[in-house]
């Protein structure tokens, strides 16, 4: 190759963004700390078979491309920018909170308690979403829901559990080592990447924990609500909808503990549960990451 042509390639490929995919399809398809066979809150609104497919660590049909990586940073980045201001109005008491049950194999993190008047407390859920759908927002979306609505169900009966096991508060603050071992065995996944090791993304996780544990215990109204704040990510624009846990949405509550409860008895039988997509086009199958294991 003459000089000439060297310095053509060059200008041509650039000096940043061939490096910088390659870095980024690096990093997201590297291995990670990520939570296995358990009840994931984000994935509430996916059919039954995907999220068995991600429980058992199947192979999914693709790695995530640079492109797909940025989006989802800055999905990432959005919601911290969000809580940082909410955190400094102190509207926010809690980010980034891990939530677990044990009788439905859930775990996740919800993105923050909110310090609502007349002492209420209620589940904090961000979402960021383009133009074209913002547009059209007259609700939270129906997945959307799900998710917080079981975030919801997590933090209620966490706080009813504390407050029955602990009758008084030195018996609750005395419980503190003991509650730190049950956290520490009970991790699988926190967020950081690899940016931290995992003995202090175990104990940043333990310590969030209590962190929780301290406002659930001192709240003595039921957590009855969940508020999702949706941002454009055209031009930051936002949207705010409340969702209270009512007849309506208990319907919708229970509809995925009893999904939660019959995928568990699947995945104990090691049993591919039916496929709910009616073809690989549509709209349950057209995006999902399993859908080549699914239909072939």
């Amino acid at each position: 190759m003459s000089l000439n042509s060297l310095f053509q390639s060059v200008k041509q490929e650039g000096y940043i963004i061939k490096p910088l995919d390659f870095f980024l399809e690096k990093q997201a398809n590297a291995d990670n700390d990520r939570a296995v066979d358990v009840n994931a809150p984000s994935q509430a609104g996916q059919c039954m078979r995907h999220n068995y497919y991600m429980r058992k660590r199947y192979d999914s049909d693709g790695d995530i491309g640079a492109r797909t990586q940025r989006i989802f940073d800055n999905g990432t980045y959005t919601h911290e920018r969000l809580q940082a201001y909410l955190l400094e109005m102190f509207l926010l008491i809690c980010d980034e909170v891990p939530l677990l049950d044990e009788e439905y194999n859930i775990q996740g993190h919800t993105d923050g308690l909110l310090d609502l008047p007349d002492d209420e407390i209620a589940i904090l859920e961000i979402k960021s979403i383009n133009d074209n759908q913002f547009n059209q927002l007259k609700d939270a979306k129906e997945e959307h829901k799900q998710q917080g609505l079981i975030y919801l169900y997590c933090a209620e009966q966490r706080r009813l559990a504390l407050r029955k096991k602990y009758k008084t508060l030195k018996d609750f603050y005395a419980s503190q080592e003991e509650r730190a071992e049950y956290y520490r065995s009970k991790y699988q996944h926190m967020k950081g990447g690899r940016k931290f090791t995992r003995e202090q993304k175990i104990q940043h996780e333990v310590d969030l924990n209590l962190i929780c544990d301290d406002i659930l215990y001192q709240t003595d109204k039921p957590i009855t609500k969940v508020i999702f704040l949706y941002e454009n990510k055209n031009n930051q624009e936002l949207k705010e909808y409340v969702v209270e846990r009512n007849k309506v949405t208990e319907h919708i509550l229970t509809g995925v503990l009893n999904r939660y409860e019959e995928l568990n008895e699947y995945c104990e039988e090691d049993e591919v549960p039916p496929r709910e997509g009616t073809s690989k086009s549509c709209q349950t199958c057209r995006w999902c990451d399993f859908k080549l294991e699914c239909w072939r």
